[in-house]
């Protein structure tokens, strides 16, 4: 038997939906899905988007997930500002994942910082920045039937 907290996240597909135009940007990509970071970071800075705010530690964090050491640009690790905080997106039900900030992470674990600051979005606050119509109508499936398992 679903919980009903559970139960009030479903997502009504909205038939009109268009992605969000925007002129240069930063993508995360998450298989299918794109996900357009630099509108969220405007829409968070601009208070459009109000997400709850997390200090992560580190030490915890590493403990569970791993970063991409492959994406991590050693030269650019020198220029990444960590008071910056990083983006948490809940792509799936109750996992949350790094968006935007894994050099921010890696370069605050080596500076020896315990904690960083982040911005936790949840699954439905994803939904007006998919890059493409047809992600957007993907994730909504594929969440409301996440909820049912």
């Amino acid at each position: 038997m679903q919980s009903v907290k559970t139960k009030s996240r479903k997502i009504r597909l909205n038939k009109k939906y268009q992605p969000i135009a925007t002129e240069s940007d930063e993508i995360y990509i998450n298989g299918f899905f794109h996900f357009n970071v630099s509108q969220i970071i405007k829409d968070i800075d601009s208070k459009k988007l109000i997400v709850q705010s997390e200090k992560i530690n580190l030490k915890h964090w590493l403990k569970d997930h791993s970063l991409e050491f492959s994406v991590i640009d050693k030269e650019h690790l020198k220029t990444v500002d960590t008071n910056k905080p990083i983006l948490q997106a809940e792509i799936r039900i109750n996992k949350y994942e790094i968006i935007d900030g894994n050099h921010r992470i890696q370069k605050a674990f080596d500076d020896g910082l315990k904690f960083i600051d982040s911005y936790k979005l949840q699954g439905e606050q994803l939904l007006p920045y998919f890059m493409e119509t047809v992600q957007y109508e993907a994730y909504v499936r594929y969440w409301n039937e996440k909820l049912l398992d």
